[in-house]
């Protein structure tokens, strides 16, 4: 399973780990100045971010990462409310995994546990180390 050793991405935006397992994922960001947009929510490209972080730690948790390493190759993100404060966690399951093609779905929450966004994820199965890892 992936260790909670966030990118140079991750802590940027401020992203954390809390918890994962093969085939799951769930993240949390906090919300701060930085992420919102300039009418005062939490900016799309934030919550993107997060969709696939959380799908990639999820399908990264269920293959061999010494041998093979995932990419993102298409998502789409359905924005349902705005959130403006506290923070939103991702939760991610792999629906999906063949040999070179995996989807992910993700939920993504507001602190009160109120539906924010949800999105899907489809990521490449690289063999033998041959691309970017996602959510690393």
């Amino acid at each position: 399973m992936l260790e909670n050793r966030p990118s140079p991405y991750w802590k940027l935006l401020g992203m954390e780990l809390i918890e994962n397992g093969p085939g799951y994922a769930r993240l949390r960001l906090p919300v701060r100045e930085e992420i919102r947009q300039r009418f005062g929510v939490v900016h799309g490209g934030a919550i993107a971010s997060l969709v696939d972080a959380a799908a990639g730690v999820a399908l990264f948790n269920g293959i061999s990462p010494e041998e093979d390493s995932v990419s993102t190759v298409e998502m789409k993100v359905n924005y349902l409310a705005p959130v403006r404060e506290g923070e939103i966690t991702a939760e991610a399951r792999i629906v999906k995994q063949g040999r070179t093609i995996a989807v992910g779905m993700v939920e993504v929450k507001d602190a009160g546990g109120n539906l924010a966004a949800i999105g899907t994820a489809t990521y490449m199965i690289l063999s033998g180390n041959r691309g970017i890892k996602s959510g690393a």
